[in-house]
């Protein structure tokens, strides 16, 4: 059997298991306001977040930040593809009064701190599962009583990964760039630096032949191996890093549209906005709204 095998959401928690036995890269969007924790059931596979490619296996998990570009993909030809995962969308609106109410950082402050990949020892990755199979069980019973276990086993999931990655930072390596799962030779090496280029000069607007001859490389190579590491094409990648740029500054200033469509790189300010929509799922008016109402003071 292949394809999705749980999929269930309260307020503030999305949950869902997959399974492929196919080649399979994520197509559902590749940046939200939500927090992502990803559990690798069985399998391997490459997970790209940012600007760099991870290897993760079984008894693996990944925390992805607000906001971050992320997708999962295949290893290569490797002669089997099959794997199974579960993952959750965390809400911080929901889930930040709970976990302030136990003494815990913010999603935001935990996201930022303790995003990237973290191997489980034994007996932590048995009660991954556990936790799991118990949030799986109380999505089954829709009874008055099962949000609130629902939010618990959550809250459980993220606070367990999060204090296996602090144990293994305290152990083996101190920033996500150390991170000794992170593919880090050759060509890998190659698109973490022009992926940090795109992030860093967003509104640049710069073609795909000017950017080839920035890195020495023919323009067919830099597409091939951009879209085999990352997932994405070119454009793809560096329309998201525009959009990035966008909703910062929707929200921390007062600029018009067409001002930000400039500042960020588009042609158009009617292309900002369908490019906005298409990646965000709303209208750039619509986000900078959605992120005033949500500072206002009580």
């Amino acid at each position: 059997m292949s394809g999705i095998l749980f999929s269930a959401s309260v307020p503030g928690v999305f949950a869902e298991e997959a399974e492929r036995t196919q080649k399979f890269s994520m197509a559902t969007r590749h940046f939200h306001e939500s927090y992502e924790l990803y559990f690798l059931l069985n399998g391997e596979r490459f997970y790209f977040i940012e600007q760099d490619t991870y290897l993760v296996k079984s008894g693996m998990a990944v925390l992805v930040n607000k906001n971050q570009i992320h997708k999962t993909s295949s290893l290569g030809n490797t002669p089997s593809s099959q794997h199974s995962r579960f993952l959750l969308q965390l809400d911080a609106s929901i889930l930040d009064p709970i976990l302030k109410s136990v003494g815990c950082q913010p999603l935001e402050e935990l996201g930022h701190t303790h995003w990237g990949v973290v191997q489980f020892p034994p007996s932590e990755w048995e009660q991954c599962l556990f936790l799991i199979s118990s949030l799986k069980q109380e999505f089954g019973r829709l009874n008055e009583n099962s949000r609130p276990m629902v939010l618990l086993y959550s809250i459980s999931l993220l606070l367990l990964y999060c204090r296996t990655r602090k144990q293994a930072e305290q152990n083996v390596w101190k920033a996500p760039e150390t991170d000794h799962y992170r593919a880090a030779t050759g060509q890998y090496q190659k698109i973490h630096e022009i992926a940090q280029y795109l992030q860093n000069n967003s509104g640049s607007g710069e073609s795909l032949d000017a950017l080839a001859k920035r890195f020495y490389l023919s323009k067919s190579y830099l597409t091939r191996i951009f879209k085999a590491v990352t997932g994405f094409t070119i454009n793809e990648y560096q329309n998201m890093a525009r959009i990035k740029k966008a909703q910062l500054l929707l929200s921390q200033t007062s600029l018009s549209v067409s001002e930000i469509a400039e500042q960020t790189g588009f042609a158009t300010s009617s292309y900002f906005i369908r490019t906005f929509k298409n990646i965000t799922g709303v209208t750039p008016l619509a986000y900078r709204k959605h992120q005033s109402d949500s500072i206002l003071p009580d």
